[in-house]
Formats: structure tokens, C-alpha cells, sequence
């Protein structure tokens, strides 16, 4: 699934992958937790509650 502006703190609003056409691709859940592909390459373990908007 391809995902953009997450958050990195809770109620902090979206804070990576924010730019029109950006995404980050969803590679695992695992429990609370998402693991994450971002556009610079970068992989990020992520808390699910964190993803704002999601498209599949």
C-alpha cells in the first residue's frame, strides 16, 4: 500500500512524506508496528497509529 504524510509524534501532525507525488511503501505490520520503505530509500519501523493517509 502506498502511504504519505506520516506522523512522527502523536498529534503533531504529518511530518514525512508530505510532497505532492511522494510516497512510502508499506512493507510489514507487525503487532503495533509498521515497517515502512520512504522515497530517500530509508526504512522505518513505524507505530500503525501513526499513518495518516493510506491508498492501496
Amino acid at each position: 500500500a502506498a502511504i504519505h504524510n506520516i506522523e512522527i509524534t502523536l498529534g503533531k501532525g504529518g511530518q514525512l512524506v508530505r510532497a505532492a507525488g511522494a510516497v512510502a511503501k508499506l512493507i510489514a505490520k507487525e503487532g503495533k508496528s509498521a515497517t515502512l520503505k520512504l522515497p530517500s530509500g530509508e526504512v522505518h519501523l513505524i507505530a500503525k497509529k501513526l499513518l495518516s493517509n493510506r491508498r492501496t
